[in-house]
């Protein structure tokens, strides 16, 4: 007795029904928990239309440049281009973010309105650890 045919068909049932379900609800996966690249393609943070630019290339696990110095109250645009694989800059405590794919440009807003020195770094997996991280300072005046 054959049983191939129901085990082919059970095996295709199994596979096909978690591709079913309610369309109106995302679905978590590596781009949007940050699951495969550790956070790197959650959204980049809103831009002020006056924002100052600060180009900073993402490459070899470093960023250049490494510090950044900006005015307390300061709209500042992050224009971060990546060389070679998927990177980020995050700078947690001013909510800021921009992430981007290999060869490609994006840029990410913030306003810092305390003074002092903040981190930035790369939230990929591994790539903090590695060293790609940076300081930027908000200074009055």
């Amino acid at each position: 007795m054959r049983r191939t045919p129901f085990l082919v068909a059970a095996l295709a049932a199994a596979l096909l029904l978690p591709a079913c379900g309610d369309d109106d609800e995302p679905q978590a996966g590596p781009m949007m928990d940050g699951g495969e690249h550790g956070g790197a393609h959650r959204g980049s943070s809103d831009v002020a239309p006056d924002a100052r630019e600060i180009e900073v290339v993402a490459s070899s696990f470093e960023f250049d440049p490494e510090e950044i110095s900006v005015g307390l109250g300061e709209d500042i645009a992050i224009v971060l281009t990546s060389t070679d694989i998927v990177h980020d800059l995050t700078i947690d405590e001013l909510d800021a973010h921009v992430s981007v794919e290999p060869g490609e440009t994006d840029a990410g807003g913030f306003r810092a309105d305390d003074p002092g020195t903040y981190t930035f770094y790369c939230s990929v997996e591994g790539h903090r650890a590695a060293g790609m991280e940076g300081t930027l300072t908000v200074e009055e005046g």
